[in-house]
């Protein structure tokens, strides 16, 4: 009913931007994500550029993260970029680095991987990001980015032991 009533509204006054990112809103919570797109496009181009972006962002992940699910992992990519292009997420890297990885593209990997540590230093997975990335500089023969890695966590309580025998090995 919600998503009816925003339609009138927009139907009586289509440059109302506000209504529009109700309605994209709605979409949303509906799981109608193309309508959704359409609806904030409308709010984006009407005076909400900002929220409508920030929503936009949101759906793309939403595809993403369905996209994942369904191990489409190129299409996971596409999504997390597409994403990022209207509101940088680090969760949109962390979706994207994944998916490369399962694609063997180690270097994107490990960008969009520093990206998403760019952007969530403090992230509950950092370390585990972090010795991913130093695995794979190794593997890509890069032992100075490799050492780098593995010594930042070179103490912690899981990842430490194992990097600690990778950096002896390096």
């Amino acid at each position: 009913t919600a998503i009816a009533a925003f339609q009138k509204v927009l139907e009586m006054d289509p440059t109302n931007g506000a209504t529009a990112i109700q309605l994209g809103q709605a979409y949303m919570r509906a799981g109608q994500l193309e309508e959704s797109n359409t609806a904030l496009e409308i709010a984006k181009a009407n005076g909400q550029e900002d929220n409508a972006n920030k929503l936009i962002s949101q759906v793309y992940l939403q595809k993403a993260q369905a996209s994942s699910k369904a191990k489409k992992y190129q299409e996971t990519i596409d999504y997390a970029a597409k994403s990022n292009q209207y509101l940088e997420n680090a969760n949109a890297y962390r979706f994207a680095a994944s998916a490369s990885q399962q694609l063997g593209k180690n270097a994107d990997c490990i960008a969009n991987y520093e990206k998403y540590l760019e952007l969530s230093p403090n992230a509950k997975d950092a370390a585990g990001v972090k010795f991913t990335i130093a695995a794979l500089y190794q593997q890509g023969g890069d032992k100075a980015k490799a050492k780098e890695y593995y010594q930042m966590v070179a103490t912690d309580p899981q990842y430490g032991p194992a990097a600690q025998e990778q950096l002896k090995t390096l």
